[in-house]
């Protein structure tokens, strides 16, 4: 997909781990969501990928608040929210940790988050994307987000670190936004 096919589409694919700081820059307009990518892919050490336990919050304090923490299980596959940063908590409207992502609905979105997630499993790499919604009728609104694979030894995928920004909106267009729900 080109930059211009993606300027406003929804679109979610694998990311190069080699890119440029510059090219990132370019790429992902979130210095939030950079930063995620940039200590994930120091945190691997030559590694295909890092350990939770590689994983610094100091080193992406400015983010922090954007940060999940996901744990994968297998047969079925599921993705368990362990961990959700107050940043997204509050543009969620609820606190959906220790919920598994098969059983939201994200702001009137029917996706089921856990497409991405097995995305990065089954290509064993790390996704990024952009999502619009829209609060009125002539505004488009972007939420960047990314997934990054962890693994407890090396090999299996068992947890994700993933981020997520937003564009800024104003306050009335925020207090529209509908909360979190369980998918009936």
């Amino acid at each position: 997909m080109t930059a211009t096919d993606r300027e406003h589409s929804d679109y979610f694919e694998p990311l190069d781990q080699g890119l440029s700081k510059e090219e990132l820059e370019r790429r992902i307009r979130s210095p939030r969501v950079r930063s995620v990518f940039m200590h994930w892919r120091e945190a691997r050490k030559g590694r295909v990928f890092p350990r939770r336990s590689d994983i610094d919050p100091s080193a992406m304090r400015a983010a922090i608040g954007h940060v999940i923490i996901a744990g994968l299980s297998y047969d079925p596959f599921r993705v368990l929210y362990r961990l959700v940063g107050t940043e997204i908590v509050r543009w969620s409207k609820e606190d959906f940790t220790n919920r598994y992502a098969d059983e939201l609905v994200f702001q009137d979105d029917p996706r089921d988050w856990t497409d991405y997630y097995r995305m990065v499993v089954e290509l064993r790499t790390v996704g990024f994307g952009i999502t619009y919604w829209r609060t009125t009728p002539a505004r488009p609104y972007w939420i960047e987000h990314i997934i990054c694979p962890l693994s407890s030894d090396g090999t299996a995928i068992d947890q994700c670190l993933a981020a997520e920004d937003y564009e800024e909106m104003s306050w009335e267009d925020f207090a529209a936004l509908p909360p979190v729900v369980r998918r009936e």
